[in-house]
């Protein structure tokens, strides 16, 4: 069984621990498992965004911003980020709002991350 240790999180202004740490009952070995395969993935899926963006294939673009859900809700990101994913799933804005908001989701998601490593490095 893996050790559990109590450690202080730092506070974080983009990714939120509430879910995570509920989740794991105080497994940190856990919580790191689970933080770094958001570092990963979250690379993955907002490669994929961008490039079903930038090519215009918007029904693929709609479903990387669902298959993006699970990454983004393991930190606590689904509430800053709960505009940008509802108007990708509706694809009811004009481009140029579309745009803006794949750039918000990236730049969030990319802060996230940051802290999501800076996070690994207190666990280790």
């Amino acid at each position: 069984m893996p050790r559990l240790k109590s450690y202080t999180a730092p506070d974080y202004e983009y990714i939120d621990l509430s879910y995570i740490e509920a989740l794991s009952n105080g497994d940190l070995a856990f919580e790191k498992e689970i933080v770094e395969i958001f570092i990963d993935q979250i690379l993955e899926d907002l490669n994929l965004l961008n490039t079903n963006f930038n090519e215009g294939n918007f029904n693929q673009l709609k479903q990387s911003a669902h298959y993006m859900l699970p990454s983004i809700s393991i930190l606590g990101l689904e509430n800053r980020l709960k505009t940008e994913l509802e108007a990708l799933d509706a694809l009811d804005a004009p481009y140029k709002i579309l745009k803006k908001h794949v750039h918000t989701i990236t730049t969030v998601c990319n802060k996230a991350r940051k802290e999501a490593i800076s996070l690994v490095h207190t666990l280790s």
